[in-house]
């Protein structure tokens, strides 16, 4: 019989409470508040596992302004295998002018649980490729969502290009538009907001040139639904054109750069990202960069690089950022040094990679001039922060300020974490934050998985990619497969722990998801594609007490203005906070923020909370948020959606 986590904390309670009712009698223990366990590590939830025509991994998971999750996979990164007299026979990559293998796209109505099946866009557009997978997105102010480039091409051994389309979801429609085409290539690209509405475009792999990274930018402007080209190898103190000390490389700008906006309107460039194996780029900077934004009177944009602060550790990839709630300070959690290659460690083999490659277990702060006293800002590092090496892994951001790290393994792609830590702020810790293990997720969470706060204040987890799922002609998924040096990859032969032939069905993997064991490998099982999600209840939904409600908020908030909202179970020192909607990929969300909305007067008699707004649209740019009120204890409301705007 196996034994649980949540188990054996539930015998390990149970003990102590024994022993102290022996020690000091019933009396004296009922007279002392009881923390269950759920209000001090969580708990979880499945969601039910969808019907088989929507079974799909989640890639791109965005929240939208309705509360409903929209996923975005494109191709997926599969293969193609042909089964023939019972052999199969594994082609490398998938057909992608063929819309059945890109029209992956799901809404997930969370209240429900229930899936949607939607159309994606079309797979051929402006005479090019249009697949979104490894696209960049980001909710503009009006709440739809732009998708920047996505795969061009697979070329065999793992190399890519990059595509030039731009897509826009309608998210009150449903419908998909294009917005016309980029001047190049860009997949793994990062989508950062501006204060009036424009987006910046970082990197991504060029068009023509399969792992060639893309050294410009360009900057979108909604309102006129054109593109500002911008080249950077030729601006001064860009990454392109600043040598890595020690060495004659210059530095770089790397794929899904982890990139902040800060309260002056400049744009932190943190030096980590999401890169991949094969894309030549140096891995021993410690760099990081301030770009400055400017606008002529002609409205042409231009930009402008100071070096920045030194950091502690080198450039990693595939570990998560995040803008520290209600600041303009920034923390990197987690990553892999010394290579970008997602495949370091699978099996547990790290032998054939760089020297003194690993998995980091740090947590990296960037500290604000403001507060750091620095023109260009401080890096500090607590380097042991994380209870193990994580890589793939997610940061979100609570209504209560604390900051959830989830998913990921102690290798990019193998021995995954299912503990969550709860990151708690702590002025008196280093690096502003102390950490807790929660309650153990079901399912694994490797690459390509997401999270998102939902508007009820729980946290939805999805998706998770550990190889690289085949796929016959007629759409049948196959995630029991393992990598193989001859035939490039097989379907698994899988044991039970004991080491009796198991085989695999989807129904008993997601009813007992570690009793599989491949052939020579100690670790359970992970299938190439995680399709059920789950949803973790944080502490605070377990606290004492009603739970407070919104119960009239307005619609729309402008800047740095007075607003009231009507709220039931309010307290003398409740708190009010606006959230960004999240848009995940990577391991990176690229909307959350979360704003402090000072209460200027609580009158209780009259459930009525008035509050200030936001001054600064750098740090919380125009768009829609989550607003919650949190009483004394730090329980939130369900959220009311708002827009912010100028």
């Amino acid at each position: 019989m196996s034994v649980n986590k949540n188990q054996i904390v539930s015998v390990f309670l149970a003990f102590i409470l024994a022993v102290t009712i022996t020690v000091c009698g019933w009396d004296e223990v009922i007279a002392q508040p009881i923390v269950s366990v759920k209000e001090e590590m969580g708990a979880w939830e499945s969601v039910p596992l969808p019907a088989k025509k929507n079974l799909m991994q989640s890639v791109h998971t965005i929240l939208l302004p309705n509360g409903k999750v929209l996923s975005v996979n494109g191709s997926s990164f599969r293969n193609t295998v042909v089964i023939d007299n019972g052999e199969p026979k594994f082609i490398e990559g998938v057909n992608v002018t063929n819309y059945d293998v890109i029209n992956n796209t799901t809404l997930l109505d969370t209240k429900t649980g229930k899936y949607e099946r939607i159309d994606s866009p079309p797979t051929m557009q402006y005479g090019e490729i249009n697949d979104l997978f490894c696209s960049g997105h980001l909710q503009l102010a009006d709440g739809n969502v732009l998708f920047i480039g996505g795969t061009g091409r697979y070329y065999p051994g793992g190399a890519f290009t990059g595509s030039r389309q731009v897509n826009l979801y309608n998210w009150r429609t449903g419908k998909w538009s294009a917005l016309g085409q980029l001047k190049e290539g860009r997949w793994y690209p990062s989508l950062i907001p501006l204060a009036d509405g424009k987006v910046v475009i970082f990197s991504g792999l060029k068009l023509e040139q399969p792992n060639q990274i893309n050294q410009s930018l360009e900057i979108y402007d909604p309102k006129t639904q054109k593109f500002h080209y911008i080249d950077l190898t030729g601006v001064k103190n860009s990454p392109f054109n600043t040598k890595i000390s020690d060495t004659d490389a210059y530095d770089s700008i790397d794929l899904y750069p982890r990139v902040f906006p800060t309260a002056n309107g400049k744009l932190l460039i943190t030096g980590d990202d999401a890169g991949i194996g094969g894309v030549l780029v140096p891995q021993s900077s410690k760099k990081s960069y301030l770009m400055s934004i400017d606008e002529d009177e002609d409205g042409k944009l231009s930009v402008s690089f100071e070096v920045g602060a030194e950091r502690e550790e080198t450039s990693k990839a595939y570990g998560t950022a995040v803008q520290v709630p209600n600041s303009e300070d920034v923390l990197l959690l987690g990553g892999i040094i010394g290579t970008n290659d997602i495949n370091f460690g699978r099996g547990g083999k790290t032998a054939d990679f760089p020297q003194g490659a690993k998995v980091s277990t740090s947590l990296q702060r960037w500290i604000s001039p403001h507060k750091s006293g620095e023109k260009n800002g401080k890096w500090e590092i607590v380097s042991n922060f994380l209870d193990k090496p994580r890589a793939n892994v997610e940061a979100v951001i609570l209504p209560n300020k604390q900051v959830l790290v989830v998913n990921g393994g102690e290798f990019p792609e193998y021995r995954p974490v299912y503990e969550p830590l709860l990151m708690t702020p702590d002025a008196k810790a280093l690096g502003g934050y102390t950490a807790k293990p929660m309650n153990p997720a079901k399912l694994p969470r490797l690459y390509h998985n997401g999270v998102l706060l939902l508007p009820d204040a729980r946290v939805l987890v999805i998706g998770g990619n550990a190889n690289r799922t085949a796929r016959e002609k007629d759409g049948t998924l196959h995630v029991d497969l393992i990598r193989n040096s001859q035939t490039l990859f097989k379907f698994a032969k899988l044991k039970d722990k004991s080491g009796q032939d198991k085989e695999f069905t989807l129904d008993e993997y997601y009813k007992a998801p570690q009793s599989y064991f491949a052939e020579k490998d100690t670790e359970p099982f992970v299938p190439s594609e995680i399709w059920q999600a789950e949803i973790f209840s944080p502490p605070y939904l377990f606290l004492p007490g009603d739970r407070p409600e919104i119960a009239k908020a307005p619609e729309r908030l402008k800047y740095n203005t007075s607003s009231s909202i009507s709220v039931k179970n309010a307290t003398q020192k409740g708190s009010v906070v606006l959230v960004k909607l999240g848009s995940v990929t990577h391991s990176f969300d690229y909307g959350q923020r979360l704003a402090d909305l000072p209460i200027e007067d609580a009158d209780l008699e009259d459930n009525s909370i008035k509050f200030k707004t936001p001054k600064n649209a750098n740090l919380y740019p125009p768009g829609y948020y989550m607003m919650f009120y949190l009483n004394e204890l730090g329980k939130p409301s369900h959220a009311k959606m708002v827009k912010l705007e100028a």
